[in-house]
This record gives C-alpha cells, structure tokens and sequence, in this order.
C-alpha cells in the first residue's frame, strides 16, 4: 500500500469512523455527511525532549519555506504560514473592515452619540 493512501485511511479511521460517521467509501451520499472530525492533543515530553522536537520543527518549517517552488507557484506553503502571516500583519496594521461594515459602525456610533471609528 502507497504510504499517501495508507495515511488518508488513517485519518479516515480517525476522522470519520471515530466520530461515529460514515467512512466516506460507504457513505451512498458522499457529501450530505461530510461533518467528519478528528482531534487530538500529545504530550510532546512523553516522546521526546520538547526544546529538541521544538528546535527541529523549526528546521523543518525553515526547510519547506527555502524550498524551490514548484513551477507556475511563487513558493512553498505548509498548514498554519498563511494564517500566522495574516495575524502578524493584522496585529500589526489592523483588521481591514467593509466599506459598509464602517458605514453600519458610523450610523451606531452616530445613534449612541460615540465617536466613529479612527480611519488610518
């Protein structure tokens, strides 16, 4: 068995039959019960030492991110890098609202005699 096949049965068991869902090859309508999760939680210490598996998960993610790309891509992503970029840019330049979002927040603050929004 290919090691991608074996571990997409595995978070099939996980995520599906543990859940008490349908393994998505029995389910006759695949995607009506698509609400299959899998969560878990490890004691990092109960395996290794925690500043050593932090100091190679750090290698690893500094390896996928100095990774060519592959061609047509502009670089190489992992689970969570686009997430943590848009918090650090967020925190750091604000979360950017709809036009009528401020609109909406301009007319309450107006009712509630509260001053609007800064604007930057």
């Amino acid at each position: 068995m290919h090691k991608g096949h074996g571990f997409s049965l595995m978070v099939e068991i996980f995520s599906g039959m543990l859940s008490d869902s349908v393994p998505t090859m029995l389910d006759e309508i695949p995607f009506e019960s698509m609400y299959k999760h899998h969560f878990a939680a490890y004691n990092i210490a109960a395996f290794t030492d925690v500043d050593t598996f932090k100091d190679n998960m750090d290698r690893v993610l500094e390896t996928l991110q100095n990774t060519k790309p592959a061609p047509g891509q502009d670089r190489v992503l992992y689970p969570g890098l686009s997430e943590a970029e848009e918090e650090k840019d967020r925190r750091a330049n604000g979360i950017p609202l709809h036009s009528e979002v401020v609109e909406w927040f301009d007319d309450i603050c107006g009712e509630f005699t509260v001053s609007p929004l800064k604007r930057v």
